[in-house]
């Protein structure tokens, strides 16, 4: 029987037929596997894009160009595309040419309030269903929140944020609302998309608590989540609000399909 130790403190015994995984001390902490598809991994490179700046507002995505870049279907481009039309994060006009969607002071205050409501529904409903383990998905991407955060890297932070909040609408467990918060899911980005790629004067650590605060209000019921959520959702539009007030006043929204 080969014997063959690795760094964690465990052994593995190999007789050929099984595999025996035998702990010294300390149990490994895995993170939990979920199933992702083609057009998911395709959206969050285009999210990442938007979020480093390599995609700015009004820019023109070529959706063969970018499948020839990622190396997949073209179909599995247009698909992701279309996810993030019906989000708000790119426009697909009538001819199908597809820009990153630009946001002005208007329509950042109008998606704010669509936003804090449905949000507010999905955390009552999410709150139900919210228990210890449920909610474990919503603590792995505030983990990744806090790490991108202490080295101030703004595009992971805001794709921590978005798989974050698409987590609390899966926990709502109703596909009618879950759709309907697709249509806002830009709003905690949503000052990225008037143009403006730098680093807001706040602590993001601080908003990843805010995070935490949340996950432990569905925790606590449903009148606790919807006023932790509206009290979150005021604040969010308010930074946002004062740092954009005084450098994009006239910047013209994307035309609405």
């Amino acid at each position: 029987m080969a014997r063959v130790r690795i760094e964690s403190g465990a052994q593995i015994f190999d007789n050929g037929q099984t595999i025996l995984l035998m702990m010294r001390s300390q149990a490994i902490s895995l993170e939990r596997i979920t199933s992702i598809t083609k057009v998911e991994l395709v959206q969050r490179s285009i999210l990442e894009a938007i979020f480093s700046g390599k995609l700015r507002p009004g820019d023109r995505i070529l959706e063969a160009k970018l499948a020839s870049q990622l190396g997949v279907a073209q179909a599995t481009v247009n698909g992701a595309l279309l996810e993030l039309h019906s989000q708000g994060v790119v426009f697909k006009s009538l001819n199908k040419s597809t820009t990153v969607r630009r946001f002005g002071p208007d329509e950042l205050e109008a998606l704010f309030l669509v936003r804090t409501s449905l949000e507010c529904v999905a955390a009552v409903a999410a709150s139900r269903n919210a228990t210890p383990k449920t909610v474990e998905p919503l603590r792995l991407w505030l983990d990744r929140m806090r790490s991108a955060a202490r080295v101030k890297d703004l595009s992971n932070f805001y794709l921590a944020d978005y798989e974050f909040h698409q987590e609390l609408y899966r926990l709502s467990d109703n596909e009618f609302l879950f759709r309907a918060c697709q249509a806002v899911a830009a709003a905690p980005f949503a000052y990225l998309l008037s143009g403006n790629i730098e680093l807001m004067p706040i602590s993001y650590l601080d908003i990843a608590d805010d995070h935490e605060e949340i996950i432990e209000a569905l925790l606590k019921g449903e009148a606790k989540s919807a006023e932790v959520i509206v009290r979150k959702m005021k604040g969010w539009l308010k930074v946002q609000f004062e740092f954009l007030k005084d450098t994009l006043p006239t910047r013209k929204a994307t035309p609405k399909s």
